[in-house]
């Protein structure tokens, strides 16, 4: 029977901040925003032998389908206001589902959804979730230690096929964070070490997991000093360069295990998309999962191209970082400028500003960041506070690369310095832009983009 349940558009753009992940146990549904309303060939579940859903969309702008990256056993082909949706065959016992967005091409956010459930091969058959947060993690040369989250209900032991990756516990049960630790590399080839999480509950389909570690060369060759005005890294935040600036993976929603384990969501970053080879990354200090109301912890690229947190916490902490082809000589000064702004009163206030010289942090400054509630929200009387942030760094040693860490240090609110005892989707910071778009509020763009420079 066809259905529409219709929505108005501000509230479906409020529930897209913090939507659930879709459930196995709910009926397949029809939602629709102001603009837009989907139209399904059935509502029943489709069989595990697989199928076809046509889901027709009406009342919508020119628009693409988002399938969640985790749902790879979903196809989808368009044609105008047509989706056929392809169900693979489900060999597992249970059921399974998945959120679908239908999204506006122009606005770039999404405007209505459906849900695609899948019925199991088998009934009445127990099926024990087992699973880990991520599957493969980068670390740089001189790191020397990597975490990941183990989440499910059962016994399990941890192994590595390299003995110099060592990880701690060696077993569990249950929920649990695994950290391997290692030496620093100091050859100039790449090291690897694959992870192995396993279990022999059989009520679990997939016994064995596996995280791959790869930790970078060390840079051989010369320490070399760049040119002063050498641009090592540049970023543009603007509405064109949404992909780009996605091309790191930094971009994942709050139902991926990723962004509640600890570290940086198994090497997500923010690539510069200017110039040079630079990366922005944010880490976990802890697993936020113990912390959060719902499901509203992730990292995004906003609608208009800033990287955003949805969570941080005293003991988080994010880098920037340019590379050469070579280390950096001891003597070279240079110079990071950007801009933060916490969307809401609930975002942590003190931040620790530092650089790496050789393989020592030196600290900087503390960084105070503010949010004005009761302020009437306009450009004389702002809310949301611009922060400039201008650091300078000289080396006293050879450094692999420059970058510069900024650390969480106190569990106060940017409001009024209270401190917070739970997480929810409200507490936002972002990396303010540029923004070309003609309807940006004025008095919250930056004049200039982020990037390292060389000044001296």
């Amino acid at each position: 029977m066809k259905k529409y349940i219709s929505i108005f558009l501000c509230a479906a753009l409020a529930a897209a901040a913090c939507t659930p992940a879709a459930s196995p146990d709910i009926e397949v549904s029809e939602y629709a925003g102001s603009r837009a309303s989907v139209e399904l060939s059935t509502t029943d579940r489709l069989p595990a032998e697989g199928g076809t859903l046509i889901a027709t969309v009406h009342r919508s702008p020119a628009f693409n389908v988002s399938v969640p990256k985790v749902a790879d056993w979903i196809s989808v082909s368009q044609a105008d206001s047509v989706v056929t949706v392809t169900v693979k065959a489900n060999s597992s016992a249970a059921a399974r589902a998945a959120r679908l967005s239908v999204i506006d091409k122009e606005m770039n956010i999404s405007i209505t959804s459906f849900d695609v459930v899948q019925n199991g091969s088998e009934k009445d058959v127990i099926h024990k979730n087992f699973q880990i947060s991520t599957s493969a993690i980068e670390v740089k040369a001189e790191d020397t230690s990597a975490s990941f989250s183990v989440s499910g209900d059962v016994a399990w032991t941890v192994s590595s096929s390299n003995p110099a990756f060592v990880p701690s516990p060696a077993s569990g049960e249950g929920n649990g964070n695994v950290t391997v630790s290692f030496p620093a590399n100091t050859v100039t080839e790449e090291v690897t070490a694959v992870i192995t999480v396993s279990t022999t509950d059989e009520a679990v389909n997939t016994k064995e997991l596996t995280v791959t570690i790869k930790q970078a060369a060390a840079k051989g060759g010369s320490a070399v000093k760049p040119a002063v005005g050498t641009v090592l890294a540049e970023w543009e935040f603007d509405t064109p360069q949404i992909e780009a600036l996605r091309a790191g993976g930094f971009e994942q929603s709050s139902s991926s295990p990723e962004v509640d384990a600890p570290g940086n969501m198994g090497g997500a970053y923010v690539p510069s998309n200017v110039s040079g080879k630079g990366k922005i990354e944010y880490y976990n200090g802890i697993d936020k999962s113990t912390i959060k109301t719902r499901t509203c912890v992730k990292r995004a690229i906003g609608n208009r191209g800033e990287p955003v947190i949805y969570g941080s916490w005293e003991g988080d902490w994010f880098t920037w970082t340019a590379e050469l082809d070579a280390p950096l000589a001891a003597g070279t000064k240079f110079q990071l400028n950007f801009v933060l702004r916490p969307n809401s009163a609930g975002v942590m206030k003190y931040w620790k500003a530092e650089y790496l010289d050789g393989d020592e942090w030196k600290e900087l400054e503390t960084i105070e960041l503010e949010f004005h509630p009761d302020a009437a929200n306009t450009e004389e009387d702002p809310k949301q506070i611009n922060k400039y942030i201008v650091e300078t760094a000289t080396l006293t040693k050879d450094t692999p690369y420059a970058q510069f860490r900024f650390t969480c240090i106190q569990n106060a609110q940017c409001g009024d310095g209270t401190p917070l005892e739970k997480l929810s989707s409200n507490h936002v910071l972002r990396f303010a832009g540029k923004w070309s778009d003609a309807d940006a509020t004025a008095y919250l763009r930056v004049p200039e983009n982020p990037k390292i420079v060389v000044v001296e």
